[in-house]
């Protein structure tokens, strides 16, 4: 089984949507996936009603994560606090290496 940790920083829609829908067809296929957004992700994420919708059905099948430092500091924190978990990312990203898990960004 591959270990993947798809880390979404990208604030581009066509870049967040190919995230999620790979991330979700790997998971089907029985992979190990985790999702974290970082960066200019969480903001597009908390200001776009499709892309909450998005994460809706992917949360489904793959809780997604978002750093919490970048969330407040932007002011979305609570915007997101109802579609994903914050947690500090740096600990996440390095946690899940240590765990074997392999990195992609989108």
């Amino acid at each position: 089984m591959t270990k993947v940790l798809a880390i979404v920083t990208s604030a581009d829609k066509d870049k967040i949507e190919l995230a999620l829908g790979f991330s979700r067809r790997r998971k089907e296929s029985g992979d190990d996936i985790r999702v974290l957004f970082f960066g200019p992700s969480e903001k597009m994420v908390a200001e776009n009603a499709e892309l909450q919708e998005l994460v809706k059905k992917v949360s489904a099948v793959i809780p997604p994560k978002a750093c919490i430092f970048v969330a407040q500091s932007s002011g979305v924190e609570d915007k997101l606090k109802s579609h994903m978990e914050l947690l500090p990312a740096g600990k996440y990203i390095t946690s899940s290496i240590d765990e074997g898990y392999a990195v992609i960004s989108f």
